[in-house]
């Protein structure tokens, strides 16, 4: 990685400068993620009503610039108490910081005299329960898959000091309607930070799903796991395991009656002993004995179930070596590339990127660790000469350490196929705040949430595109900037 002909004492000290500048302006898609005072319809044509909620209507939004299509939120202000738009976007401050390819993606927030509009990932595969019924027949390998794409989200969240706290299959949905489609966790509305040994008290949750120690009023994050469980549960069953004819004698049953695998319509005859044990496991009553969730994630029937339901997934060798070549200097083009893949990149263009993610990721904390990408490159036939502390120096943006998932996306796509005129137009725009067909240092500022502290950085960006010396950059000259310093330059016909 990096130039060839460069010292190791002059690395060294571009590396300390490098990490030193991720500190200052660390770039991750929360950057993006910004309030937008204006009018959603600016960015965005509208299509059909896709929902009605308790906050509002939901709506499809195709943006304009790149024709990708995404699922807005319209809440009304005026008929909407100050404590409840607080709530929402406290929602979606927690959701900007979560980046998981199982967890749902916040774009855009728009505020006008009307309405407070949301702008989220658009799923189009339909619930989880509604895909099971469609199976013919689903089977306890399939069951495996989709709770290892929850598990993995849970402990990603968990692992960020975050608990969901309502877990239940209306906020599971598939990202499409293909066979293979995956599931992404929605709805943090109920989520909360938490402290490791902290004993949450307020009630939250639905009937079904809730721990027995939530209706106690002394919790923590163990909660989501007794959730999980309730959902493979009724997902191999077809009706909960503590029912009731109202949410009072549910509670009684969730914790005082014995959980009981029997049916009179057989629904657990063929179910294996070893998935009615590992139930068991996430349905025990004494949270204290209940596994965690990365004792969940471990699990051996978890991983072997979800592992067998197809081959395992190989390591995409096109996609390690599009990451051991990924070398950008340019913050601008970093930062550029950043919001393009976690902005403007569908899920059908990254879905083999997305699962190498996975494969690569052992432990399932959805970020990518120093030893985890050497054995990935261990797995590719011949030998590759990488130096993997590098490589990571160079793709962690953030400086946290680990390989985030779009850092991994930005490094891995293939950009020569992926950067076009729509999409650089899109990202300029998003520079571009008040549309005047120049970027400065002020909106660069404000649209990577910095501050005056780190205007050396911003200014470091113009002067690397800002060809004519004027102290801005147009369009032309940020096209420029991001074909030159992409080392798969984009083919001409594309630009």
């Amino acid at each position: 990685m990096g130039c060839c002909t460069s010292s190791k004492s002059s690395r060294q000290k571009s590396h300390k400068a490098e990490k030193s500048e991720k500190n200052e302006l660390p770039i991750s898609p929360s950057n993006f993620v910004q309030l937008i005072k204006g009018k959603v319809t600016d960015r965005y044509q509208l299509g059909k009503i896709l929902g009605d909620g308790g906050f509002g209507q939901v709506k499809l939004g195709m943006q304009k610039e790149t024709q990708i299509e995404r699922a807005i939120k319209f809440i009304p202000v005026e008929a909407t108490d100050d404590a409840k738009i607080s709530k929402m976007m406290e929602e979606v401050n927690i959701l900007k910081k979560l980046d998981h390819p199982n967890i749902i993606k916040v774009f855009e927030v728009y505020q006008d005299t009307r309405y407070l509009c949301i702008v989220t990932e658009l799923c189009t595969g339909g619930e989880l329960f509604d895909r099971i019924k469609e199976a013919n027949p689903f089977t306890e390998n399939q069951a495996a898959r989709y709770m290892l794409d929850m598990v993995s989200a849970v402990k990603y969240c968990h692992e960020a000091g975050i608990v969901h706290r309502d877990l239940k299959p209306e906020n599971l949905l598939l990202e499409n309607k293909k066979p293979d489609a995956r599931l992404k966790l929605i709805d943090f509305g109920t989520s909360k930070h938490f402290e490791p040994k902290e004993k949450m008290k307020h009630f939250i949750g639905t009937s079904y799903y809730v721990a027995p120690e939530v209706i106690s009023g002394s919790y923590d994050s163990k909660c989501d796991v007794w959730s999980l469980g309730v959902i493979l549960y009724i997902m191999l069953s077809g009706y909960p395991p503590f029912n009731g004819r109202s949410d009072e004698e549910i509670y009684k049953k969730i914790q005082k009656a014995p959980l009981s695998f029997r049916s009179t319509n057989g629904n657990w005859n063929n179910v294996a002993k070893e998935t009615k044990d590992f139930i068991k496991l996430l349905l025990t009553k004494d949270p204290a004995k209940r596994p965690d969730i990365t004792e969940v994630y471990n699990n051996d029937w978890l991983q072997s179930r979800a592992n067998n339901r197809v081959e395992d997934i190989p390591v995409s060798k096109e996609s390690l070596e599009l990451l051991s070549s990924f070398n950008t200097q340019s913050k601008l083009q970093r930062a550029t590339m950043t919001f393009i893949a976690s902005q403007l990149v569908s899920n059908d263009e990254i879905a083999h990127l997305r699962d190498t993610f996975q494969s690569l990721d052992e432990n399932g904390d959805g970020k990518l660790s120093t030893s985890e990408l050497k054995n990935g490159f261990s797995k590719l036939p011949g030998h590759i000469n990488i130096d993997v502390n590098e490589m990571m120096n160079q793709l962690d943006a953030d400086g946290n350490g680990f390989i985030d998932y779009t850092e991994f996306l930005t490094a891995a796509i293939n950009w020569s196929k992926t950067l076009n005129k729509e999409r650089l137009l899109a990202a300029f725009k998003h520079f571009d705040k008040d549309g005047s067909g120049k970027i400065s240092l002020e909106e660069l500022r404000e649209a990577l949430g910095g501050n005056e502290d780190s205007d050396h950085v911003f200014l470091a960006m113009l002067a690397d595109a800002d060809k004519n010396g004027d102290g801005e950059i147009d369009l032309e000259e940020f096209t420029q900037v991001m074909i030159s310093k992409v080392e798969n330059k984009p083919h001409k016909n594309r630009i």
